[in-house]
């Protein structure tokens, strides 16, 4: 029992895996495509076959072509999902993933032959790489970001768009470069594992060949690859014209009494999806694929269902063909069932094949009867998969972890239309701030930070302001619109620099204060930024503190956490700013190496009632107790000092003591005595 569950515990990681869900996300994207390539070759063969058409017309020639490129194309197709899908997912740039795995598959696949100074195009063989290459592209350029430095590209002045791609630059050539000395090693692998443990005898019956064949090309469909198309590459195959009863071809033999329905015998499966609960994932696809399967095309139920990479109903993928091969060759060669030496397209439909065949009613009377077993033989199958399998829920899962855009789609053209109305006010009032920084200037001043019980200066926290041209100051009230507009790195920049730039003034005159500056949240979470601040305050140890405020910890933890502890390294401290007044996570704050806040005034102001006067006090308690460095903010009146002054909170920083002062006068000044 324990096995079962582990068991059962392994597969559902596996199929609810990013990456098996991604490649879920690829293929029912392409599902248009497989769906127009499907109509493109069922009209031309249905017209055909009827006389509605012959091959000297024009609209003959126009669908004989698109059909053509479309199957040509479809590992490209592939590739591009693929490519754009897992590095999506994986949070590589989606467009530049779907380059780079279409530019290593055109390569390494031999998709693009160049020969006597011209190029050729052969997609028999290439479907083969056409989730692999891809695949490994992605995670390849994944690494690539993860372990190759950066630092090279942090410009200040580059948009954030064009920093991010040219910070793949790197990753980008590692990637393109490693799979020319990784994917010979898999090839390698890959040709012993098919050919040497799959031996195809060409020694043995006709009968033997042909079964061998169909494990190996269903072995090859359940991993994406075109089956037919590699086996007939890999190995010898003219035993397939050849009789494997006297009078039946084992071609005909296999296209009507083994793949009914297609790959798999999929006209059963779709008969056991009728038996599943109403509006189920298995039961819709089926719908979908049931015009398709009446012709024996395979690729919908393949991939959307999905049969690929699909450990549970791997089982009745391989049984099903196996059952109807042993029951149908034991069948005929017990003389049961009468047939006759006629060719038929592999389009042909189901019964009507048999009865093309068969002398009598017996041929498609067996394959009503195979039909009936391989629903048998799939159903408790797509059962379980139906219940295991909640893909919808591990797609929004997903989605949720990743953050996709994907969630949004479903909009509304007059929610649309709203939204572009809002973001072109939005855009204007941007513009308008833009204007107005540009137009003044920006200067850092400095509130200090009052050591209660002594009445010493422990510290000055630089406050942003803006000095227009008639000289009036005002706050940064800007900061909300940048926000909102993401658009703050410039001045987050600019705050660090003056700082900086402040910090060697002072210096210059014997004056080392400790100062703490603002930054948005998004710092932490970027590497260059850390890397920066940590380079420009080497010569001033313990004197930058970084205020942030509390939100920025609710994502990205793990990277926050690696960040800050990395400041602390370079003698750079953290502070939780504005404690009190938003997403407050006590336990959050136990697991971070922060160990100062700062109570926000709005937390002060509720002291003004008894529960707020308790909250107060006892968060006041456990961060003593967690060992944290507190500051009181926003101290305005003798009567809230004396408070705060009871709990045991050594710093104030407040109006009571001084607003935020010049630089000038921020250096010489002494605070008043206050009792």
């Amino acid at each position: 029992m324990l096995a079962i569950k582990h068991i059962n515990g392994v597969f559902t990681q596996f199929a609810h895996s990013r990456y098996i869900l991604s490649l879920r996300e690829a293929f029912i994207a392409l599902l248009p495509y497989f769906v127009c390539s499907a109509l493109a070759i069922l009209v031309l063969n249905v017209a055909v076959n009827f006389s509605f058409i012959t091959s000297a017309d024009f609209i003959y020639k126009t669908i004989q072509q698109s059909s053509l490129v479309i199957l040509t194309l479809f590992p490209v197709m592939v590739v591009i999902s693929v490519g754009y899908h897992l590095s999506k997912n994986l949070g590589n740039s989606a467009v530049v993933g779907s380059i780079l795995g279409l530019v290593t598959f055109s390569i390494h696949s031999d998709f693009l032959i160049f020969s006597d100074g011209i190029f050729t195009v052969d997609g028999t063989g290439a479907s083969a790489y056409a989730v692999l290459v891809p695949s490994l592209s992605s995670y390849l350029l994944m690494l690539g970001r993860r372990f190759i430095p950066m630092s090279f590209f942090d410009l200040p002045l580059l948009s954030e768009f064009l920093k991010e791609k040219l910070l793949l630059i790197l990753p980008f050539a590692f990637a393109f470069f490693a799979l020319f000395l990784i994917l010979p090693i898999i090839e390698s692998v890959l040709h012993f594992v098919v050919v040497y443990l799959v031996p195809v005898d060409s020694q043995s019956s006709v009968a033997l060949q042909l079964f061998n064949r169909m494990l190996i090309i269903h072995g090859f469909w359940f991993f994406g690859v075109h089956g037919d198309n590699v086996y007939s590459m890999m190995f010898e195959q003219t035993f397939i014209s050849k009789d494997i009863f006297p009078g039946l071809s084992a071609q005909t033999f296999y296209d009507t009494f083994v793949l009914i329905g297609g790959t798999g015998g999929f006209i059963g499966l779709i008969v056991a999806s009728f038996f599943l609960a109403k509006g189920s994932h298995e039961k819709n696809i089926a719908r979908i694929s049931l015009p398709f399967s009446l012709f024996n095309f395979c690729e919908i139920i393949l991939f959307a269902l999905p049969i690929f990479l699909n450990p549970l109903l791997l089982i009745p993928f391989i049984l099903v063909p196996c059952f109807n091969f042993v029951v149908s060759y034991a069948m005929i060669s017990a003389g049961a069932v009468g047939y006759q030496d006629v060719s038929i397209s592999w389009m042909t439909p189901t019964i009507i094949n048999g009865s093309m065949v068969g002398t009598d009613l017996v041929a498609p009377i067996l394959q009503v009867f195979l039909i009936i077993c391989n629903a048998c033989i799939y159903y408790p199958f797509l059962r379980l998969s139906s219940e295991r399998n909640n893909y919808q829920l591990a797609f929004n899962k997903l989605s949720s972890k990743l953050n996709m855009s994907e969630r949004f789609a479903a909009k509304s053209e007059q929610r649309f239309i709203e939204q572009q109305r809002q973001s072109s006010v939005s855009s204007a009032h941007l513009t308008h701030v833009l204007n107005t920084i540009s137009q003044s200037r920006l200067a850092l001043y400095y509130q200090p930070q009052i050591d209660i019980q002594t009445g010493h200066v422990n510290g000055y926290e630089g406050l942003l302001r803006l000095i227009k041209r008639d000289g009036s100051i005002t706050g940064p009230y800007f900061l909300d619109t940048l926000v909102a507009h993401k658009q703050t790195d410039i001045i987050d920049r600019w705050v660090i620099e003056q700082a900086h730039r402040d910090l060697m003034q002072w210096s210059n005159v014997g004056f080392k204060p400790t100062i703490s500056i603002n930054v948005n949240p998004d710092v932490l979470t970027n590497k260059s930024m850390i890397n920066k601040i940590c380079d420009l305050f080497i010569d001033f140890p313990d004197q930058l503190k970084i205020e942030i405020v509390e939100s920025s910890y609710l994502t990205q933890q793990t990277l926050v956490t690696e960040h800050i502890e990395k400041l602390r390294e370079n003698n750079i401290e953290t502070v939780l700013d504005d404690f009190g007044t938003g997403y407050s996570s006590l336990s959050m704050l136990a697991n971070l190496p922060v160990k100062h806040v700062k109570l926000d005034r709005q937390f002060l102001l509720q002291c003004e009632q008894p529960a707020g006067r308790v909250l107060y006090q006892q968060v006041t308690q456990i961060f003593a107790k967690l060992g944290f460095s507190v500051v009181a903010e926003g101290i305005e009146t003798e009567a809230e000092l004396a408070w705060v002054k009871s709990l045991g909170i050594e710093t104030a920083q407040g109006w009571l003591y001084a607003p935020a002062l010049p630089k000038n006068e921020a250096q010489h000044f002494v605070p008043k005595p206050i009792e």
